[in-house]
């Protein structure tokens, strides 16, 4: 029975997604070119292979290891590279992805000094990853493979022998084992259940994120799995219930899913009793955190940020261990003006096809730089390797260039643009509530606003016309809500609102009142500065639409939206759902974590086992029938269960077109990067999608460069 829950769950899930975007081939008329109507993906047989393993450069077949690491080699300052690598039936072999390539060069990027989310997945080695075909299908990757028991209540998880960390550790079950129990496991009582906030003994895991993975709802109550050591490079992790899609959920919500025990044990402050663990000395929360700030010279004020900045981004520190592909020289990640450095992994476990390790490439280097402008400029001017176009832009950076790069556009599984409006169905203001979650309000803020100004203004035309939905050939699509309250009609809008609001007779520089109050109708934004930075025009328009109706506009930067969010703060946000499905990536279009502004405290009711005592807020009607229909998703079980997602996938969406509780107003566009002409094995058409990471979809391991002679 090994592996027979991976292929067949797998196997649903595909069907699920194919039968979905299957449904929607054909549909629409979107005007536009540029509108994300991409149906490419990268590979033709699924596993990023590409047929025929062919390179348009000399390959040196018997150059098993780049030239600077054989160097080190030959000083004796690094092991042969078979020490390096895992056992040989280990190593893990990669598909081509276009063409074999050299050793040698750098790729060039930039980013803002907050943009280490961007950069992570070009080097990120997740515990199992996403297929390059898009299918949603995951495989092996850490590990060498899993599978589970007949009612997936027990996975089991085969790591590589001889694998090693970054500075040549060996990684094993040992590092799971520490890792789940003492950095990402809150407090738990003897049932597996958590303690609460309120409770004696309560504490938050180390990173400060209990993910969901890892936990299962009985009878509405949170059962956390057990780990199990079965030995060296063997480890299980038991349920309470089934838990099908466990590799899905750990893809995209925890991803690599281990840490280096060897180095997190001098920072863990050891909490849950442990008393026969010598290699896991006991450290208070004091003594860790100092230790960090000495080892990582940073000057961390707390325990809890020092365990969100170093057990989630990890990467950005060089003195970390890491697993994956290039690694950082400096902590240099967030300082303007600086480029920061990231090398290759002398013991990065995989190779190419002749066995020759990987990556290909030196290094990447990130010029750290915030002012957009400067961004456009340069890439202008041909400096970057890969430079990500916005639409505004387009055609000044691809028609300056077109000498010495060309445009690679992916599949994005965006909704829309971020010209959105995201209206808080939570809002504290009752006043403000009963307006957000009015239908009739959100249609007339749909229909006052001019579409076709804001293509040509915010797209230069390279959009169309939108209702905030997915995009065409995407798994939803549907032309009718694509359509749905998008033609332009202010006396509509405004008579909309004469049955919402105090009576208004439409004098300029006024505003309408709210019902029963002397209270201006105000929309107050919270953005933080890079949303602030790229959408001035917008809000502009916005703003000049909305004084027709009589409502005012106005934006507050603040320098944690997501926390405000979090809080339940905020009135209206521009932050957007996205994804490939609901069944893998639910929590932006169905309010199941404290996550997203437009649902607001839904999200908190739901993450506290349907509770209203922390501050979350209880649904009803069709925001009900939403997380219901996505908990029979994250239960379905049994013959019938493709049946079941397929059924509930559709009612999520048919939920959405029906209460359009984002506004949107401009399409999707293809995501288009540019490409140096001499930068090699970067992908056309890949699904360019949060839940597939990304950049890491392009096996950026396998970039290279063509060197000169």
């Amino acid at each position: 029975m090994k592996g027979f829950t991976k292929r067949m769950f797998g196997l649903m899930l595909v069907m699920v997604m194919l039968f979905s975007l299957t449904a929607c081939f054909g549909e629409g008329d979107a005007t536009s070119e540029d509108v994300n109507t991409d149906q490419e993906t990268a590979s033709e047989d699924g596993d990023g292979s590409s047929g025929d393993v062919t390179s348009s450069i000399d390959v040196d077949e018997e150059q098993k290891e780049a030239p600077m690491l054989a160097e080190l080699v030959a000083k004796g300052d690094l092991p042969a590279l078979e020490e390096r690598l895992p056992i040989a039936s280990d190593v893990m072999i990669e598909n081509v992805v276009s063409e074999l390539g050299q050793y040698g060069g750098s790729l060039l990027m930039t980013e803002t000094d907050s943009g280490h989310w961007t950069w992570g997945p070009y080097t990120e080695q997740s515990l199992f990853r996403f297929k390059q075909d898009g299918t949603g299908q995951v495989e092996a990757n850490i590990c060498k493979d899993y599978y589970s028991n007949d009612d997936a209540t027990v996975w089991t998880i085969e790591l590589r022998e001889g694998m090693k960390w970054s500075d040549g550790q060996p990684l094993t079950a040992d590092d799971f084992e520490f890792y789940y129990n003492h950095m990402s496991v809150p407090a738990l009582n003897a049932d597996r259940s958590p303690i609460g906030a309120d409770e004696e003994g309560y504490y938050n895991a180390f990173t400060t994120k209990p993910y969901r993975a890892y936990y299962v709802m009985v009878d509405g109550v949170n059962y956390w799995a057990e780990f199990v050591k079965v030995d060296d490079y063997t480890i299980q992790y038991k349920f309470a219930a089934p838990k099908p899609g466990f590799p899905e959920a750990v893809a995209i919500d925890n991803k690599w899913a281990v840490a280096p025990k060897h180095f997190y044990k001098d920072i863990v402050s050891r909490k849950d009793g442990v008393t026969d663990d010598s290699t896991f000395p006991y450290i208070t929360e004091e003594e860790a955190l100092a230790k960090a700030n000495e080892i990582l010279d940073k000057d961390f004020e707390s325990y809890s940020t020092m365990g969100k900045k170093t057990g989630y981004y990890n990467w950005d520190y060089y003195q970390v261990p890491q697993l994956r592909s290039f690694i950082a020289t400096d902590n240099n990640w967030d300082k303007v003006g600086e480029t920061y450095t990231l090398v290759r992994n002398p013991y990065f476990f995989k190779t190419d096809e002749l066995g020759r390790q990987l990556p290909y490439l030196d290094k990447i280097e990130i010029q750290i730089i915030n002012e957009q402008e400067q961004h456009v400029l340069k890439a202008t001017a041909g400096e970057f390797d890969v430079y990500a176009i916005k639409p505004e832009v387009f055609s000044t950076v691809a028609s300056s260039t077109k000498d010495s790069h060309r445009v690679s556009s992916w599949t994005s599984v965006n909704w829309g643009r971020e010209y959105v409006i995201c209206l808080n169905q939570t809002v504290e203001d009752e006043n403000l509530r009963i307006l957000f979650q009015s239908k009739d309000f959100r249609q007339a803020l749909s229909i006052a606003v001019d579409r076709e100004l804001l293509n040509a203004t915010l797209a230069n035309g390279q959009a169309a016309p939108w209702q905030f939905s997915p995009g065409l050939g995407m798994n939803g699509y549907d032309a009718d809500w694509a359509k749905k309250w998008t033609d332009y009609d202010v006396a509509k809008a405004n008579e909309l609102l004469d049955g919402l609001t105090e009576p208004w007779d439409g004098t300029p520089g006024t505003y309408r009142k709210m019902k029963g109050t002397e209270e201006d109708l105000v929309l107050n934004f919270s953005l933080n500065e890079s949303q602030a930075d790229r959408t001035g025009d917008y809000f502009g328009l916005l703003t000049s639409a909305y004084a027709e109706l009589g409502i005012k506009v106005l934006t507050k930067v603040q320098a944690d939206v997501a926390q405000i969010i979090l809080a339940n703060e905020h009135q209206v946000t521009i932050d957007y759902p996205y994804g490939v499905s609901p069944a893998i990536r639910p929590d932006t279009i169905v309010p199941m974590r404290n996550y997203m502004g437009w649902y607001g405290a839904y999200g908190k009711w739901y993450e506290d086992n349907r509770s209203t005592e922390n501050g979350g807020v209880e649904p009803s009607g069709d925001m009900l029938a939403l997380v219901d229909a996505y908990d029979a998703i994250a239960t379905a079980a049994g013959a019938n269960r493709t049946e079941i997602i397929s059924e509930n996938v559709q009612k999520i969406y048919d939920l959405h077109h029906e209460n359009i509780w984002i506004i949107g107003f401009l399409s999707p566009i293809s995501d288009r990067f540019l490409v140096s002409n001499d930068l090699k094995n970067f992908p056309d058409g890949v699904v360019n999608a949060d839940e597939f990471r990304w950049a890491s979809m392009m096996r950026p391991e396998q970039l290279f460069k063509v060197q000169e002679d």
